[in-house]
């Protein structure tokens, strides 16, 4: 800026000194007559020397043009160029003017010379005037241009805010078809799958660790507790093995997660089942790091919070709901079978169907055979508790069948124990324990035992006679 502020002037400078010294130079090829009664008493050299006063003019015109220059600056040197060119016409080229004047017979109220130097005042004081108005509107215009560019800059981070919002509030693929432009206002999304995996995970103890007393600040710090805990989960999502995944929503203490839901995902029904269900797999390593999670949690601040699991897959319909709030959400009888096998499983294992299981086998996944439950609305379901995963290539092994307690409690066979239990311990496949802890809500369809019967849990036998009487002793 400084650079052209001083080239400009010097431009300027330059023009006015020129025409200045052309002037006094016109003045002195006169020749010395007494008076101009012939064209013969004026030099050709210099017929017209009111030129250099027109010359002066437009110098003052390109003086006010430069924007880099204030307008006080432009008329000070403006009226510095002006003052010095009627100088010049009235001291210096004055005779020369005045014959100019006669010769071609010009009639005005004055001189020839006061009226060019009274051109050129009103010519500079016009133009300085014109210099300030057009400094002013520049002026103007760059507040105005600043502003439209803060608001254009305000209106592309508010844009970026809610673009970054909707695609944390959908999944991606669904911002992106409301994200676009082609999209019209009303326009409603849904989308059916053929192959989804649908997980539930929930705290059933954390209704009774909330409590809206003071010392928790009227529960809001249970709140704030459970919200870390959500947000611990959904870091896992952002895991690149976990783009598969999506969070579906959170009810309560209960969180849901789907995987299968991205349509890009080219898989033909001919396809091998670990090809296709390889998306299943990954839901039940999600489900694992979420145990992990909590457990780490836990460690932090001195909890003893379980998570209780239910997994289903199979067909679904996804779709957006709402318009001011829209809310993505799927449904079907996937999602519903998954729902009860989280509310009827044991707290700290994860719960599937028949289906599931043998899907889940080809993963190198093993399983415990739970029987049969009762589901609403679905009558009688074979159920499966996962227990481990085959860390070396090994053929799925049989699922071991339950005993059925008087209290409804199942337990596994003596000789079985040793082998398929979830606490035994194998170099060939990680284990997977569950809490003892279950829920009232949980039937099977085994009859119950009488009181004589004998109830083997964990190597302990239990023997409840009709007198009422207790013997517990280690088998």
């Amino acid at each position: 800026m400084f650079v052209r502020r001083m080239l400009a002037t010097l431009c300027i400078l330059m023009l006015a000194a020129i025409n200045l010294l052309d002037s006094i130079s016109c003045s002195q090829l006169r020749k010395p007559t007494d008076n101009c009664s012939s064209a013969t008493d004026i030099d050709s050299s210099c017929l017209y020397p009111s030129y250099f006063s027109y010359f002066c003019v437009l110098i003052l015109i390109a003086s006010s043009l430069p924007a880099c220059i204030s307008y006080l600056w432009k008329g000070f040197f403006m009226f510095l160029i002006a003052v010095a060119q009627c100088v010049v016409n009235i001291l210096v080229l004055g005779p020369t003017l005045d014959c100019e004047e006669l010769m071609k017979h010009w009639t005005s109220l004055t001189q020839g010379k006061y009226t060019l130097s009274g051109l050129l005042l009103t010519a500079t004081l016009a133009l300085v005037f014109l210099a300030r108005h057009m400094e002013k509107v520049t002026r103007v215009l760059f507040l105005w241009r600043c502003e439209v560019e803060q608001q254009r800059d305000c209106a592309e981070e508010m844009r970026r805010r809610n673009e970054a919002l909707v695609y944390n509030i959908l999944p991606p693929h669904v911002a992106t078809h409301f994200m676009g432009k082609n999209r019209k206002f009303d326009e409603l999304y849904s989308q059916s799958y053929a192959e989804v995996g649908v997980m539930f995970a929930s705290i059933p103890n954390f209704s009774e660790f909330y409590s809206e007393e003071s010392i928790n600040n009227q529960g809001l710090e249970c709140l704030r507790f459970l919200n870390e805990v959500i947000s611990d989960f959904d870091a896992l999502l952002e895991l690149p093995q976990f783009q598969d995944v999506i969070k579906i929503k959170t009810i309560g203490s209960t969180y849901m997660a789907a995987s299968g839901l991205t349509p890009s995902r080219q898989v033909k029904p001919e396809d091998p089942i670990n090809v296709r269900w390889m998306h299943l797999a990954l839901l039940v390593e999600f489900a694992l790091e979420l145990k992990k999670a909590l457990q780490s949690i836990n460690e932090q601040s001195f909890n003893h919070f379980e998570l209780k699991f239910g997994i289903n897959h199979g067909p679904i319909t996804a779709g957006v709901i709402g318009a001011s709030k829209p809310h993505y959400d799927i449904w079907g009888n996937t999602v519903n079978v998954a729902s009860r096998m989280e509310s009827t499983g044991k707290t700290g294992c994860i719960q599937v169907t028949q289906e599931t299981m043998e899907i889940l086998n080809h993963f190198g996944y093993q399983f415990e055979q739970r029987g049969m439950v009762t589901v609403k609305g679905k009558g009688q379901l074979m159920t499966y508790y996962l227990v481990g995963k085959a860390t070396k290539t090994t053929p799925p092994t049989a699922p071991v069948s339950p005993i059925i307690g008087s209290n409804g409690m199942e337990t596994l066979n003596e000789e079985d124990e040793s082998h398929d239990s979830p606490t035994s311990k194998s170099e060939d496949k990680t284990v997977i324990e569950c809490s003892d802890r279950m829920d009232d809500d949980v039937f099977t369809s085994e009859p119950e035992m009488s009181s004589e019967q004998t109830l083997i849990t964990k190597g302990v036998e239990l023997k409840d006679s009709t007198e009422n009487t207790l013997l517990l002793s280690d088998t």
